[in-house]
């Protein structure tokens, strides 16, 4: 997909608004050459039809109907455009919408989150006005100014010259807009991604900020960044800005010199009056044509520096996709689920933050990881929910090549508690189903089971309760709890808790075990920096600096692994 791909299926549309809006040009050029013949035939003294009144009314009934006829193709021609732009954008939004959610997070990191939330926001929107524009102007400015051009030349040659020099000049201001305004309308929205970001930075670590007392330096930075946007839209503002009083001022020069040869004489310009009004008329519009024409070319010009932004990103291609694979085997109770074998995950080939893994995860199993900071547990969970894919070795998926299967049955059979807690501005409901069937029986239970329902019925409406974004009306504790009533509820036959249990106290985290636990036919795999979170687990991988250094039951690691050794009993000297 490329920017302007949804616009495939409206080029009907595309193509038929402009040609309306040529038959509209006609009427419009008509009725100045219908107007000189009321003036010098029907008005003036010496006329062929002076006061002749069915002439003048009929040439002024067939101006009135050339304006109906104009107007009406106009209505429909500005239909079409808006109805096709709004459709456009509303597409071409999805479509990067749905190209962020096909990206890895690790894509999507390095792409820059605040940027492709600008092509969804600023750079659409540009797009969206280019494509009006085009389909509303492009036929209609320059067929104005050149039939005008035309209109003058059959008028009188003199004065087609004045036109054409007039018009010529006021080009050149337009063209030299055309040449300067592209690279600085990229510019500007490189300099509004660094502005977003700088924002979202300062409104998420506000706490941060303000605990160091770091609120000026931060000001100091939006300040410049700010500085910069508006230094390069300032620019911007001033090239356009000179487009009008330019172009007006050379049309304006024009209708004085037409004036001057009119009055001259009429036997040495050879200009009757009502040809003088039709030429003032051919410059008003082809004055007026110019000014929609540099919109034109401001709106191309934006329109044009985000396409290349937003083809650029669709171009990403994902490194995670779908297999071949139809239909998943089946599996039962202690067959093997994942498997990972001599895995390990390379950072752009400086290193590895996994090295020769081995891991066995059967159905059923309740499977323990545990490391201190930095020794890969996280990188580990991304393989096993196919957010990347080992550099070196295999991964298996009910005993097959992960790659062979789609990534919705993968991410299907797994429901995942992060360490951070991701809620939603919403009721405690719509957090917990998210998008789900409502089921009471199954929420009651998530909600016992997660030791949520303690403080959730505590809540002014309960499960109505209305939750601020990410839960900022909630504790930690409570936030991780609701996170685990969420994964329960979806009701996967594999639950992945990443250390989502490092708010509670030791008592709610054993009572939360036990409930979870007790799910028949669940498959377990927890993450934790906490030894007594895991050591009932069926099987238990010690992780160090990337790799597997201690595999099996709890009192098995205490004996055969330093590593887990020293981690279980500094946590039993400290509590």
């Amino acid at each position: 997909m490329k920017a302007l791909t949804p616009l495939r299926k409206y080029r009907a549309k595309v193509f038929l608004a402009p040609a309306l809006k040529l038959f509209e040009c006609l009427c419009e050029l008509a009725v100045p050459f219908i107007v000189a013949a009321i003036i010098d035939e029907g008005l003036t003294q010496g006329g062929s039809h002076y006061h002749e009144a069915p002439f003048v009314l009929g040439l002024s009934g067939l101006v009135f109907a050339f304006a109906v006829l104009g107007f009406g193709l106009t209505m429909i021609s500005q239909y079409l455009s808006s109805d096709t732009c709004t459709r456009f954008s509303l597409e071409l939004r999805q479509g990067i919408y749905d190209h962020i959610h096909s990206l890895t997070p690790i894509e999507l990191e390095e792409y820059g989150k605040n940027r492709a939330l600008t092509l969804m926001g600023n750079d659409s929107f540009s797009l969206q006005n280019g494509v009006q524009y085009f389909m509303r102007l492009l036929v209609r400015a320059p067929f104005i100014v050149l039939g005008s051009i035309v209109a003058s030349f059959v008028i009188n040659w003199v004065a087609g010259l004045i036109v054409v020099g007039a018009l010529g000049l006021s080009a050149l201001v337009i063209f030299l807009v055309i040449k300067l305004t592209p690279k600085q309308y990229g510019k500007l929205q490189r300099e509004l991604d660094v502005i977003s970001a700088r924002g979202e930075d300062a409104i998420h670590g506000a706490r941060v900020i303000r605990a160091f007392n770091l609120e000026e330096k931060q000001e100091g930075e939006f300040k410049q960044e700010s500085e910069r946007y508006r230094k390069v839209a300032l620019l911007l503002s001033k090239i356009n800005a000179a487009i009008n009083p330019l172009t007006f001022g050379l049309i304006n020069l024009a209708v004085i010199v037409i004036l001057y040869f009119g009055s001259y004489g009429r036997s040495s310009s050879g200009l009757t009056t009502g040809q003088i009004v039709a030429l003032l008329s051919f410059l008003t519009q082809s004055l007026n044509a110019l000014i929609q024409f540099t919109r034109l070319v401001t709106s191309l010009s934006k329109a044009l520096a985000s396409k290349k932004r937003i083809d650029a990103f669709l171009a990403i291609e994902p490194s995670i996709v779908d297999g071949p694979l139809l239909e998943e085997p089946s599996i039962k109770e202690g067959d093997l689920y994942f498997e990972l074998r001599k895995a390990g995950v390379s950072f752009g080939g400086q290193g590895y933050g996994l090295l020769d893994v081995d891991m066995e995860i059967h159905k059923g199993e309740k499977v323990g990881i545990i490391g201190g900071t930095g020794s890969g547990k996280s990188v580990l969970i991304s393989l096993l929910e196919r957010f990347r894919d080992p550099s070196v070795g295999s991964f298996f998926y009910k005993g097959h090549d992960a790659r062979e299967s789609k990534v919705s049955s993968i991410r299907g059979d797994i429901a995942f508690v992060s360490q951070k807690p991701q809620l939603f501005k919403g009721s405690v409901a719509d957090n917990i189903t998210l998008g789900l069937p409502l089921d009471k029986e199954r929420l009651d239970r998530a909600l016992d089971d997660s030791l949520s329902s303690e403080f959730v019925s505590r809540m002014s409406n309960g499960v109505d309760t209305l939750l601020e974004e990410r839960g900022a009306n909630l504790s930690g504790g409570q936030k991780q709890r609701l996170m685990i009533a969420r994964a329960l509820y979806a009701d996967r036959p594999v639950l992945i808790l990443d250390d989502a249990t490092s708010a509670l106290d030791y008592k709610s985290d054993s009572l939360l075990r036990e409930n979870i636990n007790k799910r028949p036919g669940l498959t377990l795999v927890m993450v934790s920096q906490r030894a007594t979170s895991i050591k009932n687990c069926d099987r238990i991988y010690v992780l160090d600096e990337g790799k597997v250094v201690g595999l099996g039951k709890h009192e098995e690691l205490l004996s055969s692994c330093p590593v887990y050794k020293e981690i279980y009993e500094a946590q039993v000297k400290r509590t």
